[in-house]
């Protein structure tokens, strides 16, 4: 299907009341059969819940990947990652990454410890040579925030192969529609699902894509579930609707910023 159809339709299914747009799920238990198993999949909305399960068949299918994990926001994201480390791993991070990802390995986890080197992401020569034998995770975001530079995915990946470290791309401003780093060797993807996914600055969110299943992703699956790093369900669901529009309204964006450039 093409990613306009995706945007639409993927992770969406017609429940037995046949509506066309999926509920919300609100409730935070959900019933036993009448040997107590829960054949329906769900048994408490911290562990799963219908549009969390929804939201994150859709993303992972908009990206290329196997699975995806959704959070309650960018950050909690980066906190996952951070936390499914062990204390003398390293990382090796963009020069102008987020700033909060600095406060989160500085300052929430600062007595870990875990070690950072903070590179152009642009110079493969520098990258190359901040990598050690304790390196766990690369990661990059693409293009950056603030800076707006663009790294070499592929590139990046190939610096990463052969060795211990898991890549990891933050995608939030290229979005799907405009890069997919899991075709390029990247290992994971990660979203501000709050930006330009949900569309319309009305929740908050975050994700983790991934192409083939990894150690590191299944520990975030654990911080997610067990460290209540959950997304409400109606912020789940206001996030999939906006994915509805995600192609058309990411074309315009770029229409309207190309425009600008060549006015300027």
């Amino acid at each position: 299907m093409h990613l306009e159809t995706l945007a639409v339709h993927a992770g969406r299914r017609i429940e037995a009341t046949g509506d066309v747009t999926p509920a919300i799920h609100l409730s935070s238990t959900f019933e036993r059969d009448a040997d107590g198993q829960y054949s329906r999949g769900f048994s408490y909305s911290r562990e799963g819940n219908p549009n969390r399960q929804m939201l994150e068949e859709c993303l992972a299918q908009l990206e290329g990947g196997s699975q995806a994990l959704v959070f309650a926001s960018g950050l909690a994201v980066v906190t996952a990652v951070v936390q499914s480390l062990e204390p003398g791993d390293h990382i090796v991070a963009p020069d102008d990454v987020y700033y909060c990802l600095r406060k989160v390995t500085g300052k929430l986890f600062g007595k870990w410890p875990l070690s950072v080197t903070y590179v152009d992401m642009t110079d493969l020569d520098a990258v190359q040579a901040a990598m050690r034998p304790e390196t766990r995770v690369l990661w990059l975001e693409t293009p950056s925030n603030p800076l707006l530079k663009v790294t070499d995915l592929a590139a990046i990946a190939a610096i990463a192969r052969g060795t211990n470290a898991i890549t990891i791309c933050d995608g939030t401003f290229a979005t799907p529609v405009c890069q997919r780093p899991l075709e390029y060797g990247i290992d994971l993807v990660t979203h501000s699902t709050t930006k330009y996914l949900n569309g319309h600055s009305d929740c908050i969110g975050g994700a983790l894509i991934a192409r083939h299943d990894s150690y590191l992703f299944e520990r975030c699956r654990t911080a997610q579930i067990h460290g209540g790093l959950v997304p409400s369900a109606f912020d789940c669901w206001l996030t999939l609707r906006g994915i509805a529009t995600l192609p058309w309204r990411m074309r315009a964006h770029g229409e309207h910023a190309l425009r600008v450039a060549r006015f300027l």
